[in-house]
């Protein structure tokens, strides 16, 4: 079992960085490999619309995105952390949200079937409604592509590493690491 998890925060040491590294370590701790990527420490392009992908079955943009598919397509299971900003994800999850476009082609999607993704949003907002947006579009995705979606994991936390002092909302996402990795 291989589990990957994705970064999707600007801020070092914030709220979504110990969100999916506590969900990681929970699904280390059933036995996963894990790896983790922090989206922002990486060059990714938003998507061009070429269609280019279309016909050579991945995205013409050479760019640290070709790593991500690579280590998506090996994955057992998918941890996508962001915060939400303006009820949405943030830019930097929402640009490798959309070159996922990429491998959306005849051949390559299937590889995605039964891959497990699980959400993980902080924000400060204590309406867990904020959310909403974000969760319907990684639900809708997963769907998309046949993947099960698991219940995200939400936590209500604005100063920086604020949610590392919530153990209820820490113990959740341990949870769910395991859960991840053990169904």
């Amino acid at each position: 079992m291989k589990v990957v998890g994705f970064i999707g925060s600007p801020r070092a040491g914030g709220n979504t960085e110990h969100l999916v590294r506590e969900i990681l370590r929970g699904a280390r701790e059933a036995g996963a490999n894990t790896v983790e990527f922090v989206l922002n420490e990486l060059a990714i392009r938003p998507c061009q619309g070429c269609d280019a992908c279309k016909s050579v079955g991945r995205c013409r943009i050479q760019d640290d995105m070709q790593t991500l598919y690579d280590e998506i397509l090996e994955a057992d299971a998918l941890v996508i952390g962001t915060p939400i900003y303006f009820w949405g994800p943030s830019a930097q999850t929402k640009a490798f949200l959309d070159r996922l476009y990429g491998i959306d082609v005849e051949g390559v999607r299937e590889k995605l079937a039964g891959k497990r993704l699980l959400l993980a949003c902080a924000f400060a907002d204590a309406d867990p409604h904020t959310a909403d947006n974000t969760i319907n579009m990684l639900r809708t995705g997963a769907e998309w592509f046949k993947m099960p979606f698991y219940e995200p994991v939400l936590a209500v936390a604005s100063a920086r590493g604020e949610v590392a002092g919530q153990p209820e909302t820490m113990r959740r996402a341990y949870a769910a690491g395991r859960a991840l990795a053990s169904s």
